[in-house]
């Protein structure tokens, strides 16, 4: 064969091989188009468009299985039709399908999901209005500078909320029925979804939350306002109760200070209950109870005298020169204080001993009258005077240290 013949029948082979590759197929390109039909039919719930999405990659897959039938995807889009086709309803047509669709009232689906998204709100909007104060069914979460406040909120709940919500409630049950796992059976099927649209498509949104528990935590909220401040009443009672348990070992100048402040608690209390005959009784007792103590007070007080010296003092010491001796330790510790009176309320003993049972310390009783600030009156105090700590230390000032046990108030005047 000649060289010429050679290259002739060359250029012809590439000839035809150009031509071929110029008309072969696109395998790659009929392989999105077949996966982009899958996906289509996946996102429907319409039959109707998963059937001609279905026979459209029906057709792209055979395309490119006669092309090249060891192309590597083939096998994912075979079955990935294979369960979409699963999907198609047999038993029902596009016929019955699209009748089916056309049964549906979507203006009453659209009516229900409204009144269900409305009760929502109703819940939502009341618990953030009470739920700082009222967070529970026992208890109101407040400070006592907040009491006007809980109760002036409570108030406009129970005027104008509750009225509402109430009324609502009513025309719910009444459309619905009671609340319940029936009711919220029925209104979930009252509201199906779009099967032209997607699953997650704004059209084919419900509510998450069930009806019947929206209706319940509704009614418990309300309950909570309007019983919780007769609980919190009752609670103020018991504190108060027990504040008062032993007042008449509380200090006479501090008594009147805790009926006083008592007096509000059952006042506070009183207006979380008005017209509680219990709360109103307690405070009418405490009150009669707290003039008692006035007068009580007020003639201990009047009647009060201050201790006489005492008699027989055996010494060391005069009683003069020791009330002297105690008057100025007095003032040099209690300088705030006016010392009216200090006198000798008995012997000498020994205050405090060594190991050996030897007195290292002498202590002397007195009485000390004091004005403390209160005008006309004064503090009579029982008190001991105590010398200093030593071996053999003589009983006899300077004054080192004191103690102090009961004391009582008189009037200046009555001082002698």
């Amino acid at each position: 064969m000649s060289f010429l013949r050679l290259l002739s029948n060359g250029i012809l082979l590439c000839c035809l091989l150009s031509a071929a590759t110029a008309g072969a197929v696109d395998v790659k390109a009929l392989a999105r188009q077949a996966k982009a039909a899958l996906r289509a039919g996946e996102n429907t719930n319409d039959q109707a468009v998963l059937r001609a999405k279905l026979d459209e990659a029906r057709a792209l897959i055979d395309q490119i299985k006669a092309a090249d039938p060891k192309y590597a995807e083939l096998s994912v889009m075979e079955n990935k039709y294979r369960y979409l086709s699963g999907n198609l309803k047999a038993s029902q047509s596009q016929a019955a399908q699209q009748a089916a669709d056309a049964s549906i009232d979507w203006a009453r689906v659209r009516k229900v999901i409204a009144d269900w998204e409305a009760l929502i709100r109703l819940k939502d909007d009341l618990a953030a209005k009470t739920g700082g104060f009222f967070p529970n069914g026992q208890n109101i979460a407040y400070s006592r500078e907040q009491t006007d406040q809980v109760l002036a909120m409570a108030a406009d709940v129970l005027k104008n909320d509750q009225p509402k919500i109430l009324a609502f409630l009513k025309d719910f049950e009444a459309q619905y029925g009671p609340p319940g796992d029936a009711t919220d059976r029925k209104i979930i099927e009252l509201t199906p979804k779009d099967p032209r649209k997607g699953l997650y498509d704004e059209a084919n949104r419900r509510p998450s939350d069930l009806p019947s528990r929206c209706h319940q935590e509704l009614v418990d909220r309300l309950t909570w306002v309007k019983e919780n401040p007769r609980l919190e009443a009752r609670k103020i009672l018991k504190n108060v109760s027990d504040m008062m348990a032993n007042v008449d070992f509380v200090t006479d100048t501090q008594r009147d200070k805790r009926y006083a402040e008592q007096q509000a608690e059952l006042e506070r209390a009183l207006k979380f209950a008005p017209g509680d005959p219990e709360v109103a009784k307690a405070l009418a007792d405490h009150k009669a109870n707290r003039t008692k103590s006035q007068a009580d007070v007020k003639k201990a007080l009047e009647s009060a005298r201050y201790p006489a010296a005492c008699a027989g003092f055996s010494g060391p010491g005069t009683p003069a020169n020791l009330a002297a001796q105690a008057t100025a330790y007095f003032n040099a510790n209690y300088p705030k204080e006016k010392v009216l009176k200090v006198s000798v309320a008995g012997n000498w003993f020994a205050a405090k001993h060594n190991i050996f049972g030897e007195p290292i310390q002498w202590g002397l009783p007195v009485h000390c009258a004091s004005q403390q600030g209160e005008q006309g009156v004064c503090r009579v105090f029982k008190s001991t005077v105590l010398t200093g700590i030593g071996l053999k230390v003589a009983k006899a000032p300077p004054f080192k240290d004191h103690w102090t046990g009961d004391s009582y108030r008189m009037l200046i005047a009555n001082l002698k």
